[in-house]
């Protein structure tokens, strides 16, 4: 962590920039999350000169490995943590704002999308010129970049092997997740950005490669049209962090060919201001974000959650229903604002914190929800949850509440308003053929997908396979927008191999 880990001379902040710029690239790569960074070194590897655009600063564990929680996510965070859903019921999709995007923030687990999920996007979605073989070869080509691999057993806590147990004697399948963090030390703060840098994301590895090749990166700057000519797109018109209270600057890229991988929420909000996309009748539809929650184990044991690998293993037996139930853990700050209970009630359970076991779940939603026009430059996100997909989350709320039970919790916490306690695991059971209103349960979703979809054809998506949005010249999208339905698993290394896929065609 001593000294900076790219080539600081290619990173260009608003205080290197005086006055309106313009530039020019042959590739200008707008984000450096899971999609913008891999492109933009695949990119610079063919000797090609490129331009990446993050609206967010470059920081690494040198910045936040000391920090307490809310003040990283302050530093790391779209929005300070605080980007939700419109709809019933409001959802939390806590979102990047780094270079690395949500690669910083995220748990680290580094799946490859299931063959018979991708036959599903070939069957339902009539895509051509890929076949799985090529994307296993795409995964192979991603994965050693980010030091992918099992999460070592000497690093599974007591909240891993509750799980672990409790699935097994259930006779639930399950399995040791594939993490990006070769150097892992349980530290328990993934989600604040990894205090060590052992998790690889991409602010680490893919654009410190992209810059050592010649890219430039553009920090503090934020794309904010994509001028045309014709039909072709010709570059990018950002604006520039203000300094010292001084207006914010205009920075111009003319470029052959842009990149687009700023998220599936904030990627279709950029070409409806560049005036693409709105003949699409698939543009800013189809979201998915994989709705998700945790419950809360209290036991007669110490577990000392916060000193294991906070998402280190899944089952897989209830995949194919929409269901993933997968191990979490948070720190205190994050969690007291989410257990119930007030005054001397709410601080007896925050004293029993190391007594607590947690299991996270999200669930292969159904519900479409879209994008609509910007408010002051943040997105808004129509979603209303149906029914099937709360009875989903009930299921899968019931099922981690009785591996709890079945690990030995005494009592088990869930998220539904007016009826937090479990307590015992018939309870638990009967949870899932329960009615309970969407609005009741407290729900957040990390993997939004699928609002600049891949089709046949324009009248069935946004992009072709290989993310060239349909009627538009010299444009590419390189991020989860292009996803046509759920990727089943969690969605970085699927970004991360369509981004390679994408790169290669420009």
């Amino acid at each position: 962590m001593e000294g900076p880990l790219y080539p600081v001379e290619q990173v260009i902040s608003p205080h290197r920039i005086h006055g309106d710029t313009e530039i020019r690239a042959q590739v200008c790569v707008i984000g450096t999350g899971a999609g913008g960074a891999v492109a933009a070194k695949e990119l610079a590897q063919r000797g090609l000169d490129v331009v990446l655009l993050e609206e967010g600063l470059y920081h690494t564990a040198a910045d936040y490995g000391h920090e307490t929680p809310m003040r990283s996510i302050r530093r790391l965070y779209r929005d300070h943590g605080f980007t939700f859903t419109m709809g019933i019921p409001n959802i939390l999709v806590p979102l990047g704002k780094c270079v690395g995007g949500t690669t910083v923030i995220n748990s680290g687990t580094a799946l490859r999308m299931p063959e018979w999920g991708w036959e599903r996007w070939l069957k339902n979605h009539r895509l051509e010129g890929l076949d799985y073989k090529d994307l296993v070869r795409l995964y192979e080509k991603v994965e050693p970049v980010v030091g992918v691999g099992p999460s070592a057993e000497r690093l599974l806590g007591a909240n891993t092997e509750l799980f672990r147990g409790g699935s097994r004697t259930l006779g639930y399948e399950g399995e040791v997740l594939v993490r990006n963090a070769p150097g892992c030390e349980a530290s328990g703060r993934c989600f604040i950005g990894c205090p060590t840098n052992a998790k690889k994301a991409t602010n680490v590895s893919f654009v410190p490669r992209a810059l050592e090749l010649g890219a430039r990166l553009y920090v503090g700057t934020r794309a904010e049209r994509i001028p045309m000519e014709g039909s072709r797109a010709v570059g990018v018109e950002a604006s520039v962090d203000s300094v010292d209270g001084g207006p914010r600057r205009r920075l111009t890229v003319r470029a052959g060919s842009v990149i687009v991988a700023a998220g599936a929420l904030l990627s279709p909000l950029l070409l409806r201001k560049s005036g693409i996309g709105k003949r699409h009748p698939h543009f800013g539809k189809n979201l998915r974000i994989h709705p998700a929650s945790r419950v809360v184990g209290l036991f007669d044991r110490e577990i000392n959650g916060p000193f294991d690998v906070p998402q280190s293993y899944h089952t897989t037996q209830f995949l194919q229903e929409g269901v993933s139930l997968e191990g979490i853990f948070v720190p205190p700050a994050v969690l007291a604002p989410a257990l119930p209970g007030f005054g001397v009630e709410h601080a007896r359970a925050m004293r029993d914190y190391r007594q607590m076991g947690m299991l996270g779940y999200r669930i292969i939603d159904d519900t479409r929800g879209s994008i609509g026009p910007s408010v002051m430059g943040s997105p808004v996100v129509w979603y209303d949850i149906t029914r099937a997909d709360t009875g989903k989350l009930l299921r899968a709320m019931s099922l981690s509440a009785e591996i709890l039970f079945t690990s030995g919790a005494r009592q088990v916490l869930i998220p539904v308003a007016g009826r937090e306690t479990l307590r015992n695991i018939d309870e638990a059971r009967a949870l899932a053929g329960q009615e309970i209103p969407a609005a009741d349960i407290e729900i957040s979703a990390y993997h939004p997908h699928g609002t600049l979809r891949m089709g046949k054809d324009e009248h069935s998506g946004v992009t072709d396979v290989q993310g060239r949005v349909f009627g538009t010249r010299g444009l590419h999208v390189a991020d989860a927008s292009l996803f046509p339905e759920s990727p089943i698993v969690n969605p970085m290394m699927t970004i991360m191999a369509f981004a390679a896929h994408v790169a290669a065609g420009v």
